[in-house]
């Protein structure tokens, strides 16, 4: 028998009562569904029990946000804390992020990431990118991260906005303030068992230091089994503010002055902005525009698509010498930049950057850079830091061998300076491109020792070093361009083959990245390729080929027809859909306006000095079809840029003078 004394049972009770409720309930292995909607960013805010060190709050014309040093703490919550007794992410759900953002970067920022237990693998992600937000996810396989994306100038305009992205395992739907939405087919099913055990969300990082959101953040919530954007989209608006910008108090958020009615204007009369009627909305029907008055000039919303219009000559560039490249680039907190590769002899061998006046809308001289017969620049950017890389062809017609040179934004200067010089053969163009968060650079080298027959090279950033290393060399033929591009989780790299010595007509090849290497996929037959330009139309894929000269049969000409290339689901079929008439072809640029995609050939030689490049737009059944001629005189490249007010532009390259040309394209 056993007798129990009053202190054995206080000590049995006490021992029970410690360890019971130190013991947690295991979660379930089910999906989270059943969780409501959580503002993920008042969370991570409120875990320590101070405001944390870093963060500030921000009012702009009476909303309030969060902007966050680069040192800030890194602020985030458990998943567990989110999604209780469960384990498996649902597998529809919204995110709902409200933020403002200002200017366009080419580095990644991130707004929210879900880290696996390991604190590194990226489960979800929302993230900013120039005028691109991505939605990231694992696969099923949860070894291969997905993409979707929303692309719209809007995104990087200084002004608030809310985004809803919606999830129902194959479908992703961006809805941007409530005015726009667009549908996007996930090339990879959300997973039914994303595992969430151990894992964390970050809000405005990644948890590195890097990538951080540098804007303002005013709400990040997560929404379980619901489309929420049908019902914050129906909500009215109350004192200006409309739904989708979160809750307003009124005793935190003073009222602006003005009211919400709209006012409709059938005679296209000219109306004042001002104090007296800031926040005034004003509906143009003749031309579909919403207006909405905003300091002392009116802010327009399409409410149906920009359209093209025509193109008008909008300035001159006068640089050193002629122009084989002109790269756009932006560098946050400077503004918007050309670099063209000017190719000349002895003291106008310099190339020339200009840079963008958003107020007088003019282009002036910001730098002139030594150069080698400048064929091309390439801008990147890795971690926080800006580069401009050269590929210099060399003026010695003896010698191929030329020194290429990275150069490096110097911040305190204001200047690109010298940072690496690179060995290169007759150098044609640089790409950059970044696999599995890793920066590479693939150099084209035209001629060397061996004639055209010489190595082009991939080469790495050494994160440790600080510098490119090589890496992986690929076997090409008077290479002039490569291209990168990625489809899905595959990667691939288009190399433009444009001369053996003896004639064009050589393949180029399409590589296809396997095992940390890049190996050949498919062999393609051109005509002195010298540009390929990849780009996607509702879900499709392209590829587009300028082939420069044709020497088949005995045909010595530059009349080349160029083709585009559609990329079909299965890795090694590229199926010819178009040829274009082209002369002397060195470049193709492919742009949107609106919901329209265009296609413009850089044409540089024939008889004709005033020669014509033409625009195509994609229509459908009838694909690119010619619907604007442009004299410019011989062209070696395209490129389109949009301004922060919204205004398109084409810069032509001169191929035979200095006067290269800026184009503006009038919408309606």
């Amino acid at each position: 028998m056993m007798i129990v004394t009053s202190r054995m049972w206080l000590t049995s009770l006490v021992y029970f009562l410690t360890f019971a409720t130190m013991t947690k309930s295991k979660p379930i292995p089910i999906r989270c569904t059943e969780t409501g909607a959580t503002d993920l960013l008042a969370i991570s805010l409120a875990e320590s029990v101070h405001f944390p060190i870093g963060v500030e709050v921000t009012q702009d014309k009476g909303v309030s946000g969060y902007r966050f040093d680069p040192e800030a703490k890194l602020l985030g919550v458990d998943a567990s804390e989110v999604m209780t007794n469960c384990v498996y992410f649902p597998t529809e759900f919204s995110i709902i992020v409200t933020f403002k953002k200002q200017h366009r970067r080419n580095e990644n920022e991130f707004l929210l990431t879900l880290l696996g237990q390991d604190r590194r693998t990226i489960l979800l992600a929302v993230r900013l990118q120039r005028d691109r937000l991505h939605f990231d996810y694992v696969s099923g396989s949860l070894d291969v991260r997905e993409t979707a994306s929303l692309r719209s100038d809007r995104i990087v305009d200084g002004k608030w906005h809310t985004i809803v992205i919606t999830v129902t395992q194959s479908n992703v739907k961006f809805t941007l303030d409530c005015l726009t939405s667009i549908n996007e087919n996930l090339e990879e099913p959300f997973p039914t068992k994303l595992n969430t055990q151990g894992s964390r969300f970050h809000i405005a990082s990644r948890r590195r230091r890097r990538n951080r959101f540098t804007g303002l953040l005013r709400q990040v919530k997560f929404v379980p089994g619901a489309d929420a954007s049908i019902h914050l989209c129906s909500k009215p608006e109350t004192n200006m503010f409309p739904p989708w910008l979160g809750a307003a108090k009124a005793d935190t958020i003073p009222s602006l002055p003005g009211t919400a009615t709209v006012q409709i204007d059938h005679q296209d009369e000219t109306r004042s902005c001002d104090a007296t009627n800031e926040g005034q909305l004003l509906y143009k029907p003749s031309v579909g525009h919403l207006q909405m008055c905003e300091g002392e000039r009116w802010k327009r919303f399409a409410t149906k698509p920009e359209k093209l219009d025509y193109i008008v000559d909008f300035s001159d560039l006068i640089t050193k010498s002629k122009t084989f490249d002109v790269e756009v680039f932006s560098i946050e907190g400077e503004g918007l930049f050309l670099a063209f590769a000017n190719q000349g002899r002895n003291r106008s061998m310099d190339s020339t950057i200009y840079k963008w006046d958003e107020s007088r809308k003019v282009f002036y001289h910001h730098q002139s850079i030594k150069t080698d017969t400048a064929r091309d620049w390439e801008f990147f950017t890795i971690e926080n830091e800006h580069f401009l890389a050269v590929a210099n062809q060399g003026n010695d017609e003896n010698s191929p061998s030329a020194k290429s040179v990275i150069f490096k934004w110097e911040r305190r200067r204001r200047l690109f300076v010298p940072f690496q010089y690179i060995q290169t053969m007759s150098a044609r163009c640089w790409k950059s491109f970044q696999i599995d968060d890793k920066h590479y650079l693939v150099v084209a080298n035209y001629a060397g020792a061996r004639g055209q027959r010489e190595k082009s090279w991939v080469w790495v950033w050494e994160p440790f070093q600080r510098i490119f290393s090589k890496y992986q060399s690929l076997d090409t033929i008077g290479a002039y361009d490569f291209e990168y591009f990625k489809i899905g989780s595959n990667h691939y790299l288009a190399a433009a083959n444009s001369y053996d010595g003896f004639r064009t007509n050589v393949d180029s090849v399409i590589y296809h990245w396997r095992l940390s290497n890049f190996v050949p996929l498919h062999y393609v037959e051109t005509s002195g390729a010298t540009d390929w330009e990849h780009f996607s139309i509702s879900g499709r894929h392209f590829l587009a080929v300028a082939n420069y000269y044709n020497t088949t049969s005995g045909i010595n000409s530059y009349v080349a027809d160029s083709v585009v290339y559609e990329v079909g689901p299965a890795r090694n079929q590229f199926t010819k859909i178009q040829t274009i008439p082209t002369h002397g072809a060195l470049d193709f640029e492919f742009f949107t306006v609106g919901r329209d995609s265009y296609l413009v050939a850089a044409s540089s030689s024939d008889s004709n000095k005033n020669h014509i490049s033409t625009v195509y737009r994609w229509q459908g059944v009838e694909q690119f079809v010619p619907v604007h001629n442009i004299s410019t005189g011989p062209c070696a490249d395209w490129e389109q840029f949009t301004s922060n007010q919204g205004e398109h532009y084409l810069v032509s390259a001169n191929v035979n003078s200095r006067i290269s040309k800026v184009l503006q394209l009038l919408t309606y």
